[in-house]
């Protein structure tokens, strides 16, 4: 029977170069998803994947990585300290100036805190991304159904999550550019009269939108989490900021992990129930629901999740460290990370009926009991 193939991305600004090396690795090991599901960061690698030609995706994602890269003409070092140049300076300086791929500041910014300065809803602006996504996707390609896209977003007002899905509109930059608005850092997008901000505000990992839906063959689904749920104590205030971030994003993909695991088993249940019923009584009206629900548990579903544990040079506040030195590691973290999980995966595959999770942050392997206990 044939297997679909997902790829469910998280957002996590500059850790998304660590996406990049896993799906290098993925495509070295003949892995082409079907569909695609993602936020922020992770919609913005998906639109580089689904927008350009097999053989061209690997380069054009190296090609945006290495151009939101800090340096040259968007660094600098002031009063000539070296001290500018360590960890902390890397995200700093990207807060202050942007990454050439990303972002720039933007007026009043910042300053509409300020008595007398005009209103400003974003620290900074999204120019540079819609200027590079213009040039590097291929939105008519991304659209034409050869690979499925779902972008996730959420209506600022109604707290709503909003799913943009390439099978239903027409996705756009504005879009990408919606499930990026992380507020207040970034500005919301205006689409269809509505105001739109980061799909990480409900569902930084969507596996809820991905996974609940029901499935027509047996399917395997590789999730990259960018924000670690486990991690060391915080003595300053940019580690504060990190671990604020890890809490309120790691938690919600766990969160759902466990909502997906608990309705699987339900709908096991009531599939077991209902082959129990005689089949005269199975047209019962009252019935349908409950053995409908049960039908969408009847294929495999095999889900292997990587949650990015770090790299040597990550600094204070790591989704604005734009430097080389960590997007570069991380690409190769991505590669590594995902290398080592496809080797404990094997042919390792979820049996008829079955919704099996194979998680790991970094290279460690996370155990049922302890995504259970999360």
């Amino acid at each position: 029977m044939a297997e679909q193939s997902t790829l469910i991305l998280a957002g996590g600004s500059a850790l998304g170069a660590y996406q990049g090396g896993a799906y290098e690795t993925l495509v070295e090991q003949g892995f082409h998803p079907d569909q695609i599901f993602a936020v922020s960061s992770g919609a913005v690698n998906a639109a580089l994947i689904a927008g350009n030609p097999p053989e061209k995706r690997i380069s054009v994602l190296r090609s945006f990585w290495n151009t939101a890269v800090q340096d040259g003409a968007w660094a600098f070092s002031p009063f000539g300290s070296t001290v500018w140049d360590n960890k902390r300076g890397h995200a700093l300086q990207s807060l202050l100036l942007g990454s050439p791929a990303f972002f720039r500041a933007r007026f009043p910014g910042i300053l509409s805190m300020l008595p007398g300065m005009p209103t400003d809803t974003g620290l900074v602006e999204f120019s540079p991304l819609r200027a590079r996504l213009d040039q590097l996707v291929d939105f008519e390609r991304l659209n034409n159904g050869e690979m499925r896209v779902v972008i996730v977003a959420v209506d600022a007002n109604s707290g709503e999550e909003v799913r943009f899905d390439s099978n239903l509109v027409t996705i756009t930059v504005e879009h990408l550019l919606a499930s990026c608005g992380f507020i207040p850092f970034f500005p919301p997008t205006q689409i269809d009269d509505r105001v739109m901000v980061d799909g990480g505000m409900t569902s930084n990992l969507p596996l809820e939108v991905a996974l609940n839906e029901p499935a027509t063959d047996d399917r395997l689904c590789i999730a990259l989490d960018l924000f670690r749920r486990i991690a060391p104590d915080f003595n300053t205030v940019g580690q504060a900021m990190d671990r604020q971030m890890e809490l309120l994003l790691s938690t919600q993909s766990w969160r759902a992990l466990k909502n997906l695991r608990q309705c699987h088993e339900l709908r096991r249940q009531l599939r077991l129930l209902g082959n129990q019923i005689p089949k005269q009584q199975r047209g019962d009206p009252t019935l349908a629901s409950a053995l409908a629900e049960g039908s969408k548990t009847e294929r495999a579903t095999t889900l292997l999740m990587l949650c990015h544990a770090g790299v040597s040079h990550d600094s204070e506040m790591r989704a604005f460290d734009f430097s080389r030195p960590s997007l570069t590691e991380r690409w190769d973290v991505g590669r590594s990370d995902m290398t080592h999980a496809l080797e404990a995966l094997g042919s390792k595959r979820a049996q008829p009926g079955e919704f099996t999770i194979h998680a790991f942050n970094g290279s460690e392997a996370i155990h049922d009991a302890d995504i259970d206990s999360r």
